[in-house]
């Protein structure tokens, strides 16, 4: 077990177990509020400003409250007993984006560098749990790092864009696409860099040819949407 999951697992035996949602309740794993929070409500979404390669994109739960922190807390803290209710999440996003289909899914890669970092593949973790809630489905890898990326926190739109331009790359074999959906998967899309990147480089491949209605994302949560501020009367 990696030393950042000792320590999580540590401090829940000496502390007690907390809500994994942030809200400090005692909790196994997520008390009622949260868990109540952490259902489907899948929405297309489209970041402003988004780059004109990203494909399709549902999400199934607003990047915030109890949601965004069970990601941080999968993703940085070692809860990973989180995989299975942001696997729920994933799992509605794809299906409301793809209806009865068959699928294949193709997860975004994490960079190996955060991959240790964690101890653990946060992205595989969720889409494995998630693959069980859709017979039928098959999670293909497809996708690799062709160069060192910088972390995208903290960057501008036009920096993110530049930092995975050309980033990602299709490795191995080609599947048989014959009748099948091709859908990206990510946790989260903010700007919806990554995922023009990852579309850009399967389109390149001629991995999406046979795929019906094209290529489509699904993530398990995005920002919610901006409320537009009313223009004064003049």
């Amino acid at each position: 077990m990696h030393l950042r999951s000792l320590v999580a697992a540590g401090r829940d035996l000496v502390l007690g177990e907390d809500c994994a949602g942030g809200c400090g309740a005692p909790a196994t794993l997520l008390c009622p509020r949260c868990a109540a929070e952490m259902t489907p409500r899948p929405r297309r979404v489209h970041p402003r400003g988004a780059p004109a390669g990203m494909p399709a994109t549902t999400a199934a739960a607003a990047y915030e409250g109890a949601v965004r922190r069970a990601i941080v807390a999968y993703k940085e803290h070692g809860r990973r007993a989180l995989a299975d209710q942001l696997a729920g999440l994933l799992a509605a996003s794809i299906r409301a984006a793809t209806g009865d289909r068959p699928l294949l899914l193709v997860p975004i890669p994490s960079r190996r560098s955060t991959t240790r970092s964690r101890g653990h593949d946060a992205m595989a973790g969720i889409v494995r749990s998630a693959q069980a809630l859709l017979p039928g489905v098959t999670v293909r890898p497809l996708l690799v790092h062709a160069r060192r990326v910088a972390d995208q926190g903290g960057l501008s739109l036009a920096q993110r864009r530049a930092n995975l331009d050309g980033a990602l790359r299709v490795s191995g074999a080609r599947p048989a696409l014959r009748g099948r959906q091709v859908v990206l998967v990510d946790d989260v899309c903010s700007s919806g860099a990554t995922l023009a990147a990852a579309a850009d480089a399967l389109l390149h491949a001629g991995v999406t040819h046979e795929a019906p209605g094209g290529l489509v994302a699904a993530v398990v949560a995005a920002p919610p949407p901006r409320a537009r501020v009313p223009r004064p009367w003049t």
